[in-house]
Formats: C-alpha cells, sequence, structure tokens
C-alpha cells in the first residue's frame, strides 16, 4: 500500500517538476522571443532611422563596387514619393526638401539644381526596374549611409532628424528585449560608444556600431549629435496678401502709405513670354527695388507673382519639356537671387486639363529651388466648380503637398457681366 502511494507521490512530483518546467520554457520563449524574424540571414539588412525595412524592401539591395544601388520603387517608397522616369530625356528625376536631381540612365552623371555631378557608377536596369545609386546621392536626399560587411547591415540616417550618442559603463551583452532574460544580439566593451534611440522601462535602446539594435542597461555620457531642424516661418499665423497689379509694360507704382492689416504684398513682377520656352518678362527696375524696400520698411513680406499670361499654348510647352521647365524654374530662382525678396507667388491660369499632372511637376521641381535660399512658394487656385482649363487643370491636394501656401482664388461673385455692383468675393460666397 505504502509502495503505491509512494509511486503515485513520485509522479505527482515529476508531473509537477515537468509543468514548472514547461512554464519555464514557455517564459523564456515569451521574453525572449527569436531576434532573427527582425534580422534576416543571408540577405543585406536596411535601416532607415533605425527601423530595420528589410520585409518591406520591394526589391533587394546591390552593392557593386562599393555602391549601394535601391531600386526605384524603394527609392520612391522611403525617400521620393514624386520620383519619375522622364522618358524624352532618358533621365531619372527625383526631389528633396531643397535639391532637384536627374540622373542620366547611360551617363555617370547627375544634374543636382542644376549643377553637374561625376558618379561613379551609372544606373543600373534590370528588366522594368531601374537601381539608383543611392550612396552617391547622400547630399540630393540629405541623409548619411554606412554599410557594415561583416553585419550585412546597410543604416541610413537623415540629417535632419535628431541623433544622440553615449557610451556603455562597462563590459556588457545588448538584449533584443529590455529584460536580462532576452537573447543577446551583440556585446559592447566598457566605454564604447552607441547610438541612443530611446528610454524604455529602464533601458536604452541602442543602435551598435556593427548596425545591430538591442537593449542596454548602463549608458553614460549622453549627448547630442544632431537637433530636429525645424522648419521656420516667415509668419506666424495667418496671410493677409494683396496683389499689387500692374502692366508688364508699367513701372512698378510708387507706394508711401502703408495697408492696414496685411503682412504680405505681392506685385506683379514677372510674366511668361509667349512662346519665349520658358523666358520671362521682368519688370523690377529702379522703381521695382524701391517698391520692396517701401514694403520691407513697412513689415511686409514680398511675394512677387510670376503669370503666366493666359499662354495656353506657351504654359503648355514648357509643363511637358524637362529642359523648358529648368530654363523657367532658373529664371525665377535669378529673380530671388538677385532682388531682397521673400518668396513668390505662381499665378499660372488657363492650362490645359491635361496638363494637369505636369503643372504639378514643374511645381514640385520648383519648390526645393525655393526653399534651398529659404524662399516661400505660394500657387494661385480656382475653385473645382466643372471648368476644364480654368478650374480642372490643378491638383489641388498635390500642390498643397508640395507648397508653403495654395492661395484660393475666389472670384467673381460680382464681375464685368454682373448687372449690379457689390464685392469680388465675399465672405459667405467664399465659404
Amino acid at each position: 500500500m505504502r509502495s503505491k502511494e509512494k509511486k503515485k507521490s513520485n509522479l505527482l512530483k515529476k508531473i509537477v517538476v515537468v509543468t514548472l518546467f514547461i512554464v519555464c520554457v514557455a517564459t523564456i520563449i515569451n521574453l525572449a522571443p527569436n531576434y532573427i524574424r527582425d534580422k534576416l540571414k543571408a540577405t543585406t539588412n536596411v535601416l532607415i532611422n533605425n527601423n530595420n525595412v528589410t520585409l518591406s524592401l520591394k526589391h533587394e539591395i546591390i552593392n557593386k563596387n562599393g555602391v549601394i544601388y535601391m531600386s526605384f520603387e524603394d527609392i520612391e517608397n522611403f525617400f521620393d514619393g514624386d520620383i519619375y522616369y522622364d522618358k524624352e530625356y532618358n533621365q531619372i528625376v527625383t526631389t528633396s526638401e531643397t535639391k532637384v536631381a536627374a540622373i542620366k540612365l547611360d551617363k555617370k552623371e547627375m544634374y543636382v539644381n542644376s549643377s553637374k555631378v561625376t558618379l561613379y557608377e551609372t544606373v543600373i536596369e534590370n528588366g522594368e526596374t531601374y537601381y539608383i545609386p543611392i550612396s552617391e546621392m547622400k547630399d540630393v536626399y540629405n541623409i548619411e549611409i554606412s554599410y557594415n560587411e561583416d553585419t550585412q547591415i546597410i543604416t541610413i540616417d537623415s540629417l535632419s532628424k535628431e541623433q544622440k550618442r553615449g557610451n556603455s559603463s562597462k563590459n556588457a551583452s545588448v538584449k533584443y528585449k529590455p529584460t536580462v532574460f532576452s537573447k543577446t544580439v551583440d556585446k559592447v566593451q566598457k566605454g564604447e560608444s552607441v547610438i541612443v534611440i530611446k528610454e524604455e522601462d529602464g533601458w536604452y535602446k541602442v543602435r551598435t556600431n556593427d548596425g545591430n539594435i538591442g537593449y542596454l542597461k548602463n549608458i553614460v555620457n549622453i549627448y547630442n549629435i544632431r537637433e530636429d531642424m525645424e522648419k521656420q516661418k516667415q509668419i506666424e499665423g495667418n496671410i493677409s496678401l494683396v496683389w499689387d497689379y500692374y502692366s508688364e509694360y508699367a513701372s512698378a507704382p510708387t507706394r508711401t502709405g502703408t495697408i492696414k492689416g496685411v503682412n504680405v504684398v505681392s506685385p506683379s513682377f514677372a510674366s511668361l513670354v509667349d512662346m519665349g520656352k520658358g523666358e520671362l518678362h521682368v519688370n523690377i527696375g529702379t522703381e521695382g527695388k524701391a517698391y520692396i524696400e517701401w514694403a520691407h520698411s513697412n513689415g511686409y513680406k514680398v511675394w512677387p507673382m510670376i503669370s503666366n499670361n493666359a499662354y495656353k499654348e506657351t504654359t503648355s510647352e514648357i509643363l511637358n519639356d524637362y529642359k523648358l521647365r529648368e530654363v523657367l524654374i532658373n529664371n525665377i530662382v535669378a529673380i530671388v537671387t538677385s532682388y531682397d525678396i521673400d518668396g513668390i507667388n505662381i499665378d499660372f491660369e488657363n492650362i490645359k486639363e491635361s496638363d494637369k499632372e505636369m503643372f504639378s511637376r514643374f511645381i514640385i521641381e520648383l519648390a526645393p529651388r525655393l526653399k534651398e535660399y529659404g524662399k516661400v512658394i505660394s500657387v494661385d487656385v480656382t475653385a473645382p466648380d466643372g471648368s476644364p482649363d480654368w478650374s480642372m487643370c490643378y491638383d489641388r491636394y498635390k500642390i498643397a503637398q508640395v507648397t508653403d501656401y495654395i492661395v484660393f482664388m475666389a472670384y467673381d461673385q460680382y464681375g464685368l457681366s454682373s448687372i449690379s455692383e457689390g464685392t469680388t468675393a465675399g465672405a459667405d460666397w467664399v465659404e
């Protein structure tokens, strides 16, 4: 009898031990999952701003002669949603906050803000996919790239984002999760420098010099390598702008008084030359300089209006040709750099509805060139009332994404055809 009870007792003990063992194993697995899921083996891993995006890549990274290539689709996903292939000139055009780059497909060169840059390698064309040498485009995207051959990790950091460093206070294991039970992803020596991503549950999430991301307990001497770059606004609060129109053949008006409530003036300083292939008729001169001085002395910002004079065919020719757009953009940049002005106002009207996308491209390529000099870009748009060439020619959403301001032209409540006088665009009408 006692023998049976003893056997039963031993069996229960074994069951308890096995159960505890299973619980412990389950707990450890839960606390320390397989970190290999976050770092893919047998492939190059890509970290963008301390996030492993390898699983999100549409195509694998190519490393050729030390030049790192990323596919067109992945550049589009992570760096420039407006990148496009220009069939006419066999080039890829990409933009960033302050740069426009045209990369030739058959040459080791690209043009950045119209200045030629020699490349080590050309664009690679593989089937229907273009691979772009992103490691040669650090200045275009304002990024820092490094590749660790031992760990097969590429790190890409935006130079406009904050980054911190710190030092390990002792020899330590870098853990996959913020717990001592987690697996080790790397090791650091006492005093070794690491990128500090954030503090979490009493641990520091870090990136080691090998590119591995994990957690450390003891980090000292934390300091900022760089701060977040914050965009400074010219004007805080609402914009109250007036157009100061005068003929392209007349001198700028003489102003002596002030206009209450206004903080921006937009004189009509420039307009397209009919069939001029991007040439501008600029009407500033001595009188215009005096006008700018008057505006600034009274606290107004000056955003001159650039008009297309409603030249539909001229506008269409320019919008549909990269080199003509570049000519026009360079002419606009010449105005903002030659005169003490604060921005521009693009007033292009009577545009073919079929040129809607190309007008957006013009704005996409113009905005970085102006922002390079700290200038404001505003674009005039009409109400979406259904008129093909006066209303349906604007992609208002895209324009608003790219520019500093869109200006809503709400006229005409009362116009030349009205049988009675009245306001051009009253508040109720605009609403």
